[in-house]
């Protein structure tokens, strides 16, 4: 049987789809690790398999079963909160070294909180 295309995907494996893909992007930024190895990773950390997070991103998946699409919403929403600290931290001590807020320093910290 073909792995299903995106227009018979269900809307809740899309997105999952494309959350487990931003915390697989994410691991391989910070531990410059393969594919294989972030998505193992990332499976180990929200306690799945890395063949769950595999059949997800190839669509071989037959649907996503609720525990798998909470824990892999959860992991995002973790990851887009140490984001946010990290770049509420980031500006503060920006405003605190005294850059001018309109300077290109400052612009460019808010700019990407304001994108998170």
């Amino acid at each position: 049987m073909c792995p299903r295309n995106e227009d018979e995907m269900s809307a809740l494996e899309l997105t999952a789809r494309e959350w487990a893909a931003a915390l697989e992007t994410k691991e391989r930024h910070r531990s410059g690790a393969s594919v294989p190895n972030a998505r193992h990773n990332v499976a180990r950390r929200i306690g799945v398999a890395p063949g769950s997070l595999e059949n997800l991103s190839r669509g071989r998946s037959k649907g996503v079963r609720a525990f798998l699409y909470e824990k892999i919403r959860a992991a995002f929403l973790r990851e887009c909160e140490q984001e946010l600290a990290r770049l509420a931290h980031e500006l503060e001590m920006a405003r605190q070294a005294g850059l001018r807020s309109d300077g290109v320093e400052i612009g460019e910290i808010e700019a990407h909180f304001a994108a998170i």
